[in-house]
C-alpha cells in the first residue's frame, strides 16, 4: 500500500511565484487495484510518479510506502520518453514476461 498523507509539493515558477503540484493531498492506493495518472503537459504526473518511487521528497506531509515497489516504477525510469505509449506498454509487458495482446 502506498499512503500519501497530507502531502504538499511545489516547484519555483519561471515566470515567478511557485507552481503547486499537491496541496495536502491525502490518499491511499492499495495492493491490488490499478490507478492511472492522466494530465496535460505539465500537470505533474512524473512528479507523483517521482514521490510515490521516493525519487522526490515532498515538500511537506509524509509518504508511507508498505511492501515491494516493482519496476518501473521502483527504477525511477517511469517509461521511456522516445517512445509511444503503445510501444512503452509492449517493452513492460515483456520484461515481466506478459502477453503482449492481454496487457
Amino acid at each position: 500500500m502506498i499512503i500519501f498523507d497530507n502531502v504538499s509539493k511545489a516547484f519555483p515558477s519561471p515566470r515567478g511565484g511557485r507552481k503547486v503540484i499537491l496541496d495536502r493531498f491525502t490518499a491511499a492506493f492499495r495492493p491490488g487495484i490499478n490507478v492511472g495518472i492522466l494530465g496535460r503537459n505539465g500537470a505533474g504526473k512524473s512528479t507523483l510518479m517521482n514521490l510515490i518511487s521516493g525519487g522526490e521528497m515532498p515538500d511537506s506531509g509524509r509518504i508511507i510506502r508498505e511492501g515491494k515497489i516493482s519496476w518501473p516504477l521502483g527504477f525511477k525510469g517511469g517509461v521511456h520518453g522516445k517512445l509511444t505509449g503503445a510501444q512503452n506498454t509492449r517493452f513492460i509487458a515483456d520484461i515481466y514476461g506478459k502477453n503482449r495482446n492481454k496487457v
